[in-house]
């Protein structure tokens, strides 16, 4: 593949961006351009979550062909109240705008509903943040944490920190590293179809990057990366049930050595990546 004729863009605006564009376009060595506009020296642009009107009118202008990826590209708030009916008209309509030769998943099950297209979908899952501090495993649970939107918390917000309270423990949202914390809980609220099957597992992948002990949602993209020491949680119980299972740090010290050797690796995300678009490059 000759990179120096690969072009990875999209808006730019989004912690899926900085993935998914920045950091696999960079370690594929291709050109990385938010909303590009000067395309002829391409051959192949890669859209990451969504372009603007004008980006798209430029792509087709240009007649450049182009690889989808979808990651969560479906609107939010509202979209994560849809069921899957609406969440597939939707898909249908943008695929009618794109045109894309061929898509990216950031799930299998997102895969499987992207069969009906026709076009040739690589299922590949987020990597771990690179240059994570590995989390030191303390004696004692004192801080746990989320990272993310604080809007999506939705009722869990109070049921978190009242459960820690309760513990004598302390509820942070967004901390500056998960090496801060002693648990890291993923979880969300609404939870229609598109964060429940579609939405990539970046938090599970970076919980296993810092070895942090977890505890998550059932979504599928934090079920197909999992090590097998994740902790899950639906309810308000069974949070607690979790909270009180990780009170041990030999439990915690044994859960981090387990993830983080299933943390997947920017490095081996970007040569699954590279093999398949070279694949679309010399069709």
């Amino acid at each position: 593949m000759n990179q120096s004729r690969l072009l990875f863009t999209g808006r730019g605006t989004s912690g899926s961006w900085t993935i998914r564009g920045e950091q696999l376009g960079h370690a594929l060595g291709a050109n990385v351009i938010p909303d590009a506009r000067h395309l002829g020296r391409f051959d192949l642009a890669v859209l990451v979550k969504r372009g603007t009107p004008d980006l798209l009118s430029y792509l087709r202008g240009a007649k450049l062909p182009v690889v989808w990826d979808v990651v969560d590209s479906w609107p939010q708030p509202l979209g994560n109240t849809w069921d899957r009916d609406t969440c597939m008209r939707w898909m249908r309509a943008q695929i009618k705008q794109i045109r894309p030769i061929a898509l990216v998943a950031a799930t299998q099950a997102m895969a499987a509903d992207c069969a009906e297209f026709g076009r040739p979908v690589l299922t590949l899952p987020h990597h771990a943040r690179p240059g994570q501090r590995v989390n030191p495993i303390r004696a004692r649970v004192r801080t746990v944490g989320y990272q993310g939107g604080p809007q999506y918390l939705g009722s869990w917000a109070s049921v978190l920190d009242e459960a820690c309270r309760a513990r004598g423990w302390r509820f942070v949202i967004n901390p500056v590293s998960l090496a801060e914390l002693d648990i890291v809980v993923a979880v969300r609220e609404p939870h229609g179809y598109a964060p429940r099957t579609w939405k990539s597992g970046v938090k599970a992948a970076n919980a296993q990057g810092s070895g942090t002990p977890c505890i998550l949602n059932r979504e599928q993209g934090c079920i197909e990366t999992a090590s097998g020491a994740e902790c899950w949680a639906d309810t308000p119980e069974e949070m607690a049930a979790a909270f009180d299972s990780l009170i041990e740090q030999e439990t915690r010290q044994r859960i981090a050595g387990q993830l983080l050797l299933a943390a997947p690796k920017l490095e081996d995300i970007a040569k699954v990546y590279a093999a398949w678009l070279n694949e679309r490059l010399s069709s």
